[in-house]
């Protein structure tokens, strides 16, 4: 989207922006003032810039042909044909009610119109001095024209009593009787009781009272009527000077609106139409170069502060965009950086953390906000804009209130009786999970080849494409460099390949560097990979030393090492590497390890969701979906949980404390460290409330036989590792007192290669839940990054490979991704690939589909923002999911924001 390029503090306004106009605090908009915000576009083509700026945040507000919130925009041409001649306020407030959101209702700018229509009587030159009855008789004449209560009334009364349809013309007595009754009744009546009203609402009440404040005038019963006050001021403006009463009459006006709007927004939850207005209003104003033009839009600026303060109005997000006059070259007379360039200034990321820091109502009128755009440079590029996204409704506000009322009346009879006690006695009851129509993770089969074999041959495959590197390179010139993987070791037997991830994160880098090389060979400006593959041990024993290694060889000169991929699991030893190579100034881009803990440093990057992200995503699972059997075939919400963590695995203890947090209602936790004396306390130290350690599996067995009994709706979170989990399942199955009993059990995504694999398929009293990073291969919310991705797998390691639909493949395929996009922009930019321009490349941000979701890893950021999460569900056919949660592909379709029964509950999403 057009408007705002890459530069420092963009991102942070933008969010700040879109903040403000859909606060996550629904009394924010009623409580804390937003000062007015002025965007200087300098430099050449600053007119250009402006204009470009003003359509990216016109595009956030109207992304699909309707607005999303209420707003109002004056361009340069609108605001040069006002100058001096009419308030601005009036073209704005007019197009606020011009499109309102869908299904949002009205805006009822009472105040404003009755004020706009004074002011066009006063703007009118045609138009004689007036009186207080004459300008109350035209005002009403206005109103009756917009309302058709008023307007049957006046028909009614016949039309001024003289003749036409209704008229009191008839024979005799008739009609004097009519000319006697009808007309002061429909007509003199109504209208003098409407004056009456204006009067007692905008002199007399102190809490509507805004006009007789801003006049000065004492709150109470005054002999004075409103339209006798407002003639004089009429009469006075129209004496004064053209350009000072314009500007009295924004004042005016701004007053008016603010004052309606702040109505509107106050918060509530039983109005159908309050509940809808979830959003600020907007004003957006394109200032023009002129000098006139230019004073108009200052006008307005300075105003709005005082008007805002004085009514107390908070519902208005307010930015301004002016080309900014060369330095040392100020326009004629005033101009955007002129008059309001009293108020304070910075950059965009000072004037974000004002609006972010918004609080309350100044005791004085805030000032407008300066603050420069970026100056565009070579290798910045357009920033993609998402659209604000507040709440949509699938009635309109009218619409929901007579349904109510048809509900309110169905309850009160006694069918309705009937069908409230149906339907709160019959809950949904069905399981998540079972649906014939998901496509299903089916079950894999073991490759009759050895895990060192196919170790070996993912390593072969690197090999030769090194090999092609270095001949291509040689042969027709171009730009190499090597990226290091940093692995653990290949499962010595079939059944530890169950639990090891070193084949398929190789085969995913394979792959990548393949893809990559063949994009190298067709575009010179990409750079050809090497990949410099290291084997860190069984467990990634080894990890701190060969992070040292890497470094070391790092510094040699023509290393040509850009970067380390690898670590699929959280372990306190990789963590330490992740820190050596970090010290070096060595960026890193995990791939399947998800610890929040492994963030030690700026120069680590990772493709997986993070601990909290999961931890997040499965407790509201837990607690909302139907997940616990009751053994009859329907299913509820767990109303307690278990968590079984191992306190010395840094991803074991982290998830499970995680989890137990997000959860809520007092989680048991389960402490087992296998090989050893568990906890993380000091020997003989008590364990804390709620939590127990367990010396052996057989004693975590019997334990979690207790809680499941003491409360059949308690879920198991099995935070430890896969290895530990088929040994529980065997002690809880022959050794406990649970035998036959249903056991829910929701896992992390390291019992995910095991599950697919159909480890625990032969144990149909097991409920179990775990969680995943894609989606199954032929799933239709697939991008068609991903669709090729799986044929590619397929084609080179088979359709049933036991690693296709487990995630650790595809996440490999994207950390290569993120790293060579990065080196490819430093490349561009600067001709230079050397780690620390790859770093900048990272640090200013990334977006690219990758195979496991999109990659919107924001400046700033370290992990994908709404980084896809699945939730399988283990059944004899394979494993189906039952939510899925994130941004799947960059496109609104792709960006899965609800889960469960026809989408009723929303997901949980990165801040």
């Amino acid at each position: 989207m057009p408007g705002f390029m890459e530069g420092e503090g963009t991102e942070e306004f933008i969010e700040a922006f879109k903040g403000a106009v859909v606060p996550r605090d629904r009394k924010a908009k009623a409580r804390d003032l937003l000062p007015p915000v002025l965007l200087l576009a300098g430099g050449e083509e600053a007119a250009g810039r402006a204009h470009r700026a003003m359509r990216g945040l016109r595009r956030m507000l109207y992304p699909d042909g309707a607005k999303r919130v209420p707003y109002a925009a004056l361009g340069p041409d609108e605001i040069r044909g006002a100058a001096g001649r009419r308030p601005l306020t009036l073209d704005l407030g007019r197009e606020l009610c011009v499109d309102v959101p869908r299904r949002t209702g009205g805006l009822r700018l009472t105040d404003f119109w009755l004020m706009r229509d004074i002011v066009e009587q006063a703007l009118d030159p045609r138009a004689p001095e007036p009186d207080g009855d004459a300008l109350r008789d035209h005002c009403y004449a206005q109103r009756i024209a917009r309302g058709p209560l008023l307007r049957a009334l006046w028909t009614l009364g016949g039309e001024g009593g003289d003749s036409g349809a209704g008229s009191t013309v008839g024979p005799g007595w008739i009609a004097e009787l009519r000319r006697l009754l009808v007309r002061p009744l429909f007509q003199l009546l109504p209208r003098w009781w409407w004056g009456r009203r204006r009067t007692r609402r905008l002199l007399r009440s102190t809490r509507r009272g805004w006009y007789a404040d801003w006049r000065r005038i004492s709150h109470g019963r005054t002999a004075e009527e409103f339209f006798e006050n407002a003639a004089r001021l009429v009469r006075a403006e129209r004496a004064r000077d053209g350009e000072a009463a314009v500007g009295r009459w924004e004042e005016l006006l701004l007053r008016a609106l603010l004052a309606d709007l702040r109505r509107a927004a106050r918060p509530g939850r039983i109005s159908p139409w309050r509940r809808r207005r979830r959003t600020r209003c907007v004003f957006l104003l394109e200032l023009p170069e002129d000098a006139a033009g230019a004073a108009a839009g200052e006008r307005f600026l300075e105003r709005y502060g005082e008007a805002a303060r004085d009514t107390r109005c908070a519902a208005v997000v307010v930015v301004a965009v002016a080309p900014a006059p060369p330095a040392g070259e100020p326009p004629e007379g005033a101009s955007p950086a002129g008059g309001v360039a009293e108020g304070e200034s910075g950059g965009l990321g000072r004037a974000a953390a004002r609006l972010r820091g918004a609080s309350g109502m100044p005791s004085r009128a805030p000032r407008p906000l300066r603050a420069a755009l970026p100056e565009p440079v070579p290798e910045s590029e357009a920033l993609d804009l998402d659209p604000v996204s507040p709440r949509t409704f699938r009635l309109g506000p009218a619409a929901e209130l007579a349904l109510t009322g048809a509900v309110v009346a169905a309850l009160l009879s006694a069918p309705g009786v009937w069908l409230f006690d149906r339907i709160t006695d019959e809950p949904d009851r069905g399981c998540l999970g079972g649906a014939s129509s998901e496509v299903v993770a089916g079950r894999p089969e073991l490759s009759a080849d050895s895990p060192r074999k196919q170790y070996e041959d993912a390593r072969r495959l690197i090999r030769e494409e090194n090999a092609r590197v270095d001949r291509e390179v040689g042969d027709h010139g171009g730009t190499a460099r090597t990226v290091v993987h940093i692995g653990s070791d290949v499962a010595a037997d079939q059944e530890g390949q169950r639990y090891n991830a070193a084949v398929p994160e190789l085969r995913g880098i394979a792959l990548a560097q393949r893809a990559l090389n063949d994009e190298a060979s067709n575009d010179s400006q990409k750079v050809w990979l090497r990949v410099d593959s290291r084997n860190a041990g069984d467990d990634f024993a080894g990890a701190p030393r060969i992070a040292r290694q890497v470094a070391e060889d790092a510094r040699e000169k023509g290393s040509g090492i850009i970067g380390v991929v690898g670590f699929s699991k959280s372990l306190k030893q990789t963590q330490e590497a992740v820190r050596i190579l970090g010290a070096a100034r060595i960026p890193v881009v995990g791939t399947t390890a998800t610890a929040d803990l492994m963030q030690v440093d700026g120069y680590y990057r990772r493709v997986a969701p993070t601990n909290s992200r999961e931890a997040a995503v499965e407790a509201d699972f837990a607690h909302r979906g139907n997940i616990m059997d009751d053994g009859t075939g329907s299913c509820s919400p767990a109303r307690a949980a278990v968590v079984v963590k191992d306190p010395r695995d840094l991803y074991s203890d982290e998830i499970g404390t995680l989890f137990a947090e997000r959860f809520g209602a007092r989680p048991f936790t389960l402490e087992y460290t296998p090989g050893g004396r568990g906890g993380g306390l000091a020997q003989g130290q008590p364990p804390k409330d709620g939590v127990a350690r367990k010396e052996s599996i057989g004693e975590l067995a019997d334990a979690v036989c207790e809680r499941i009994t003491a409360n059949p709706r308690t879920v198991v979170y099995w935070a430890s590792r896969a290895l530990q989990f088929s040994a529980f399942l065997d002690d809880f199955e022959d050794n406990t007192a649970c035998e036959g009993r249903k056991l829910t059990v929701l896992g992390g995504n390291d019992l995910t290669t095991a599950a697919l694999a159909g480890e625990y398929a032969d144990r149909p009293w097991l409920r179990l839940y775990h969680t995943v990073h894609v989606l199954p291969a032929g799933h239709p919310r697939l991008s068609d990054i991903a669709k090729k991705f799986n044929a590619d797998y397929a084609r080179d390691f088979g359709s049933h490979d036991l690693w296709r639909d487990d995630g650790r493949a595809a996440l490999a395929y994207d950390a290569m991704q993120l790293m060579a996009e990065a080196a490819n922009r430093a490349f561009r930019s600067t001709d230079n690939v050397e780690r620390s321009n790859v770093q900048i490349g990272l640090d200013n941000g990334i977006r690219k589909q990758g195979a496991s979701g999109y990659l919107d890893v924001g400046r700033g950021r370290s992990v994908p923002r709404d980084k896809p999460v699945v939730i399988l569900h283990h059944t004899d056919r394979g494993s189906e999911p039952v939510l899925y949660c994130g941004a799947f592909t960059q496109n609104p379709a792709g960006r899965i924001a609800h889960w469960g029964p026809h989408g009723k509950f929303s997901c949980p999403r990165d801040s």
